[in-house]
């Protein structure tokens, strides 16, 4: 039986600067919608520039891990990974990726009385 729980692939981008971000976040986001996007269980890609203009972090959320496993195995492999690797040199950074399964959330409704 699929797993019903959201799983996360959180991938930190190495920036430059502040103003290289935007580019970096961009490009990324680009390869999501031509190589991710698409895939059953995919729920958002969602990215984010570090104040202090270092790192752009993507938070992809899949519906479940399973979903997650499923698109490793099933997508483009090589497309995405060559796109990817000419990302990385066009805009000389890169990128490190984790997985994660939620453990705590914390609501509005949630705050103490």
């Amino acid at each position: 039986m699929p797993s019903a729980t959201p799983f996360y692939s959180i991938i930190d981008y190495t920036a430059a600067s502040a103003e290289a971000q935007s580019g970096i976040a961009q490009a990324f986001a680009q390869i999501q919608r031509d190589w991710v996007a698409p895939y059953r269980g995919f729920v958002s890609a969602r990215f984010l520039a570090s104040t202090d203009g270092t790192i752009v972090r993507a938070i992809v959320e899949w519906q479940s891990e399973d979903a997650f496993h499923a698109f490793e195995r099933e997508s483009d492999g090589k497309g995405r990974i060559a796109a990817l690797e000419e990302a990385f040199a066009k805009l000389s950074t890169q990128g490190s990726r984790n997985t994660f399964r939620p453990v705590v959330e914390v609501l509005p409704s949630d705050a103490a009385q």
